[in-house]
């Protein structure tokens, strides 16, 4: 082998193998990220219709169930028939209507728009077949659409944010100015029923003290009188 030969032919089979790892499906083939799991006889796949999952935008639960296992196992047409599914987020779950797939036999699909970011799942209740399953999937967590935001809009999570605080601010401001007008209208309500109280007792004093003026003078008419009628009666005598 001439020094020609050995240069060229380690170059051309390098940049086959570089063109095969390149080129290769499975190097490119995106990572799956729907959840696997066999009950008896039934392979039941779940997942989002399109992942990553963002909130606001329109997307889909979706179910695969096939019978058998491996290559060989074969989609289950009307799987759905005996068994209901719903979707969970914190406490709250929802009943999902599935409709089955026009192009992919036992293939199912729901559609959902999630409003939150976290953690979703599927809550699968009944049987397929003879087989029973109770049991509850999680899904991709959903991330917020601000993330894919440019410029982040006026009604994103960020800007909504800072105007529920600025809100917030305000509102705690009004209830304060509430609780103080309400304190001061209530001092000055007691301040009135001092006020009123005190000339209630004048008035009692003063009515007291008409009373006993009034006695005083009907006394003194009296011994007035008393004494003209003794005067009056010695110089008769």
């Amino acid at each position: 082998m001439t020094k020609i030969n050995k240069i060229i032919i380690p170059t051309i089979l390098s940049l086959v193998i570089a063109t095969v790892i390149f080129v290769s499906p499975i190097s490119v083939k995106p990572a799956e990220a729907h959840i696997v799991k066999v009950y008896g006889n039934y392979i039941v796949e779940v997942g989002w219709d399109n992942e990553p999952a963002y909130t606001g935008l329109t997307n889909g639960a979706q179910v695969i169930i096939k019978q058998g296992s491996g290559d060989s196992a074969t989609p289950v047409i009307n799987a759905l028939q005996n068994l209901q599914i719903s979707v969970k987020y914190g406490s709250v779950t929802k009943p999902l209507d599935f409709l089955p797939s026009s192009v992919v036999d036992g293939q199912y699909h729901a559609i959902l728009i999630p409003t939150r970011v976290g953690t979703y799942s599927l809550v699968l209740k009944g049987s397929v077949g003879n087989q029973t399953i109770a049991d509850e999937i999680l899904l991709d967590d959903v991330s917020s659409i601000d993330t894919l935001n440019f410029p982040q809009s006026a009604g994103s999570s960020s800007s909504t944010s800072v105007n529920m605080d600025q809100m917030g601010t305000v509102i705690n401001q009004l209830t304060s100015d509430i609780e103080d007008a309400k304190n001061n209208a209530d001092a000055a309500s007691k301040s009135v029923s001092n006020v009123v109280q005190s000339f209630q007792q004048v008035k009692d004093t003063t009515d007291k003290l008409y009373m006993i003026s009034m006695t005083g003078i009907g006394i003194g008419i009296a011994g007035i009188v008393i004494a003209v009628i003794a005067v009056t009666r010695n110089k008769q005598s």
